[in-house]
């Protein structure tokens, strides 16, 4: 990878970005629940810090990359960058940081909103940036599928549901249902969270749900890479 394209491109997508307001508000909401939920009587903070980073890989890196990658798309950008022999791997890398920043940003305002403790704050924001890293690569994907902006947020949003998904089955105590959501990187950090916070954080505790997330990171980057040769342009 050459790293002064992906700085361009970076500055470029960003600047972008910060013109669509559209898109802030997946941003702010989890932010707004964090506010919500630090008033609430004896629910454990490490549950709410859980529930809100939920919130947060659930919406901002799908609808944040899926509209950055179908706004490439909609101007034509990617058949220039193809044309000026700009890899798949430099773009993808340059807007996953985007939407990581914004990823990052929130789950660090979450966490002091929330007045968790430090003891496990690097462990906490570690497990979140490796599991919204997974998702993005996902969102970016899900970009290349769209043809315009608003193809892309109305397609991103089944993808949004489904990554919350965690947050409901946990109510209903539905052994397949739980199978299911155990596959999702969403459903494996909250695993990883529960045991951070129990203090049981062993390979055999861990050890499938770190699967989960590994499996997501290179499920999305070989997706995104065949969308990018096949459909990426001519959709």
């Amino acid at each position: 990878m050459r790293f002064y394209k992906i700085k361009a491109l970076f500055k470029l997508g960003l600047e972008d970005l910060l013109k669509n307001f559209n898109v802030f508000i997946y941003v702010i909401l989890p932010i707004a629940f964090a506010f919500l939920y630090a008033n609430m009587g004896n629910t454990p903070k490490e549950y709410l810090f859980s529930i809100c980073t939920l919130l947060t890989l659930s919406m901002v890196p799908v609808a944040l990359m899926g509209t950055i990658i179908a706004e490439e798309k909609e101007k034509n950008t990617l058949r220039t960058l193809m044309l000026n022999d700009v890899k798949a791997s430099e773009i993808l890398f340059a807007k996953a940081m985007i939407c990581m920043l914004f990823v990052v940003v929130d789950n660090l305002l979450i966490y002091f909103i929330l007045k968790l403790p430090m003891d496990h704050f690097i462990l906490y924001q570690l497990v979140s940036f490796i599991a919204g890293l997974a998702v993005i690569l996902f969102g970016a994907f899900v970009g290349l599928l769209a043809k315009n902006q608003m193809s892309a947020g109305l397609l991103s949003m089944p993808f949004m549901i489904l990554f919350m998904a965690p947050m409901f089955i946990m109510m209903f105590k539905d052994k397949l249902a739980e199978a299911i959501s155990s596959l999702l990187p969403t459903d494996a950090m909250m695993e990883i969270f529960s045991c951070i916070t129990k203090n049981t954080l062993t390979i055999t505790k861990v050890g499938f749900p770190c699967v989960v997330i590994i499996a997501w990171l290179v499920i999305s980057i070989i997706l995104f890479q065949f969308a990018y040769k096949k459909v990426g342009v001519d959709n």
